[in-house]
């Protein structure tokens, strides 16, 4: 036996209960009429540059039915005489490589095949203009030659700072679009001056580039696309300002302010590009993010698949598996903190080699004392209507209408290899 484990190996684990959280489903019945109908109402056709082609911007987030939305884009594109190709507008993730983005892409469920276009990738830029305070803004050079650009994007809040823009129209156009050298370009005076930084370059892109406009999706509890719009060039800015907010009213949370442990199943980039999302964990990376919920330890148990190594928002966790410290990809993790400037995004945590210690480890270092450890379990920051608390939380969440919590107590199983057996998501 380790010294580790003698260390750890009576801690005393919290009882759990399940908790299942209702929130109203308006999600979309009829996503590609929905798509039609908002593209056929924004007056966007009149823009197009008939029989030129047009590059659809995608990025690096899992968004819902994203490969319909994407199809749909292009079938409408192409009924009106343009000749539309995908293009990744991603920053430096993917490795900021052309054919990592094009993986990143893949992973997403984009392909030529399933967008019934071509994609093109590259990493090269144009300089199209500087800002008062002489920061350049960089465009994609195949989308500077396009006839046209359209952007796709999700709504949502920001992970590092709040602002009026945060995640959204405005955020692809100006990093996503700009590559590498526009994404760093923007960060270049670091998340303090986002809320000033990013609308002046989307204004500076607006004014003199081939931009038509955006799709811009809303996102209920349920992950699930609740509000689609198309946004005209004109409009741009105006409307990324109010998607934001109803954005932010249909975000889900943990229904609480204080937890001693929060425990994660997993992190990812196609969860968030934090890997995890402090506006649910409260776990920011840097001072400009406005967050309602303190958590004493934070641990992660692993990273997904689809984040191809990339673990960037790793500093904001305590614990982490040996498990997921050896599925990073440092090169990909640091280009996108190098380039971000958030280097603290990925610290690497205190590695515990199995699950079992990683939980043991969170529970004995919280400092709850002799009071009912506050404790939350969930299985990533997108899925937050299932989860699991301790008996001192559960208590308190036995009051809302909107929560319903199990009567019966549940332990937690680990296995011989000391990883967690049926979480409750999983059965």
């Amino acid at each position: 036996m380790s010294i580790l484990q003698r260390l750890l190996r009576d801690v005393q684990l919290p009882e759990l209960y399940e908790v299942k959280r209702k929130f109203i489903d308006d999600s979309i019945s009829d996503i590609e009429a929905a798509l039609v109908a908002t593209l056929e109402a924004s007056g966007i056709a009149s823009a197009l540059p008939r029989g030129g082609e047009v590059a659809v911007v995608v990025g690096s987030r899992g968004i819902a039915a994203l490969p319909v939305m994407v199809r749909g884009v292009v079938d409408w594109l192409g009924a009106r005489g343009t000749h539309p190709f995908i293009l990744p507008g991603m920053g430096s993730h993917g490795g900021a490589t052309a054919q990592g983005q094009v993986e990143v892409l893949a992973n997403l469920g984009i392909t030529e095949n399933t967008a019934g276009c071509p994609i093109r990738s590259s990493m090269d830029v144009v300089e199209v203009g500087r800002l008062a305070c002489g920061l350049p803004v960089f465009m994609d050079a195949l989308a500077a030659r396009a006839g046209g650009v359209f952007v796709i994007n999700r709504i949502k809040p920001h992970t590092a700072f709040s602002g009026p823009h945060e995640s959204g129209l405005v955020k692809m156009l100006t990093i996503g679009l700009g590559n590498q050298r526009g994404a760093e370009a923007c960060h270049a005076l670091g998340y303090g001056e986002f809320a000033t930084i990013m609308p002046e370059m989307a204004r500076l892109m607006i004014g003199g580039a081939n931009i038509l406009g955006g799709l811009g999706t809303v996102e209920n509890a349920f992950e699930k696309p609740c509000l689609v719009e198309a946004v005209p060039r004109d409009r741009f800015l105006e409307r990324d300002a109010a998607l934001l907010l109803r954005a932010k009213q249909q975000m889900p949370s943990l229904p609480v302010k204080q937890l001693d442990v929060l425990l994660v199943r997993r992190m990812g980039k196609e969860i968030s590009g934090g890997g995890v999302d402090p506006n649910i964990t409260g776990r920011p990376v840097t001072p400009f993010k406005s967050v309602d919920l303190a958590v004493g330890k934070m641990g992660v148990l692993c990273l997904t698949p689809a984040s191809k190594g990339n673990a960037t928002g790793l500093g904001t966790a305590d614990v982490i598996t040996r498990r997921l410290f050896e599925s990073i990809d440092f090169e990909a993790t640091y280009a996108n903190v190098v380039t971000s400037t958030l280097l603290k995004a990925a610290f690497i945590p205190a590695i515990m080699p199995t699950e079992e210690l990683a939980v043991r480890c969170l529970v004995k270092t919280c400092n709850a004392g002799d009071r009912a450890i506050r404790l939350a379990y969930i299985r990533d920051t997108l899925s937050m209507d299932r989860f699991l608390v301790s008996r001192a939380v559960a208590e308190e969440l036995r009051s809302r209408s909107d929560c319903t919590v199990g009567d019966d107590p549940l332990s937690f199983v680990f296995g011989s290899n000391g990883d967690m057996v049926n979480p409750v998501w999983e059965q």
